[in-house]
C-alpha cells in the first residue's frame, strides 16, 4: 500500500474518525494566527474538520483541501460555509497566494519530494507554514513495556503504533530544527525563520474508547480483518489487566517555516 493509498484509509469510516480522533490545541490556534498575521488559510488534509472548527471561529477566510469524499461530507456538516475541494495538495494549483498553510497530522501523507516546493508555492511572500501533529506518551512503564511486547509479537514494532512512545523517548529541551523534524529535510533551502512550537496536554481511554481509537488509525487500518481484530484484542487485553484504563501525556508539535518576503 503507498503512502496516498494509506492516508485515504480514514474514510472507511469517517463518521467514527470524527467521533473518536482528538482536537488541537486552543492556544495554538490562536498562536499561529498571530504569527501569520493577515492573509487566506489553507489546511491541507483537512479530514473531518477537527481543526479546521477551531480556526474556522476565527471568522477568517478559511480552504480546506481534502481528497476522500466520505472525510470531506462529513467535514461539510462539521464546519458549513468554510469552502472544501476534494483534492490533494499534490493535484491542486493555488488560486492566490495564501498566507498561512496549515495541515493538522496529515503533512507526512504530502508527497515528501514535493511538499515544500508545492507550500512555497501556495504561499505569498511572507506567508507562515504550520504543520501539527499530536503525539500520544505512555508515561506508565510497565504498561508501555507490555504494549511494546504485544506490537513486537505481532511484528508492529517497526511502525510507530499510537502507544510505542514513553516520554524519555521525547527530550525536554528544544532541540535544532533538523532534529525535531529530520521527515522536513531540505525545508531550509526555501524557508526562513524555522522553529517549533510545543503544547502539552493528558488524554485517558477506556478500553472500549481505546478499541475504537485502534480502529481509526491506519497501521491499524491497513491489516487485513482477522488479523486487525487478533492486534487489537491483545492490546485492549493488556489495557485491562493494567488497571483498566490507558493515560497518554499529548504533546502537540507544530513545525514553522516562512516563507521569504
Amino acid at each position: 500500500m503507498t503512502t496516498r493509498e494509506r492516508g485515504q484509509v480514514f474514510g472507511e469510516l469517517a463518521e467514527e474518525y470524527d467521533r473518536i480522533r482528538p482536537s488541537y490545541p486552543a492556544g495554538l490556534v490562536t498562536d499561529v494566527l498571530e504569527l501569520a498575521g493577515p492573509g487566506p488559510v489553507l489546511e491541507v488534509g483537512a479530514g473531518t474538520g477537527k481543526a479546521t472548527a477551531l480556526f474556522a471561529a476565527h471568522d477568517i477566510d478559511l480552504t480546506c483541501l481534502e481528497p476522500d469524499p466520505r472525510m470531506a461530507a462529513v467535514l461539510r456538516r462539521a464546519v458549513p460555509g468554510v469552502p472544501v475541494i476534494e483534492s490533494t495538495f499534490e493535484g491542486w494549483a493555488p488560486d492566490r497566494g495564501y498566507g498561512l498553510v496549515i495541515s493538522a497530522q496529515a503533512w507526512h501523507w504530502v508527497d515528501r519530494d514535493r511538499r515544500n516546493t508545492l507550500a512555497f508555492e501556495a504561499l505569498a511572500p511572507g506567508g507562515l507554514l504550520a504543520p501539527f501533529w499530536n503525539v500520544f506518551l505512555v508515561p506508565d512503564r510497565e504498561l508501555h513495556t507490555a504494549l511494546a511486547e504485544v506490537d513486537a509479537r505481532h511484528g508492529l514494532d517497526g511502525d510507530h503504533s499510537p502507544h510505542s512512545l514513553h516520554p524519555r523517548d521525547v527530550p525536554d529541551v528544544p532541540r535544532p530544527f533538523a532534529e525535531d523534524w529530520p521527515d522536513l529535510a531540505g525545508i531550509e533551502s526555501l524557508f526562513t525563520d524555522l522553529r517549533t512550537l510545543r503544547y502539552r496536554a493528558t488524554r485517558s481511554y477506556t478500553p472500549a474508547e481505546y478499541r475504537a481509537h485502534l480502529h481509526s488509525i491506519s497501521l491499524y487500518r491497513m491489516l487485513d480483518e482477522s488479523r486487525r481484530e487478533t492486534v487489537i484484542d491483545d492490546t485492549i487485553a493488556v489495557i485491562e489487566a493494567h488497571g483498566d484504563r490507558i493515560d497518554f501525556a499529548v504533546h502537540t508539535l507544530v513545525a514553522l517555516a516562512r516563507r521569504p518576503a
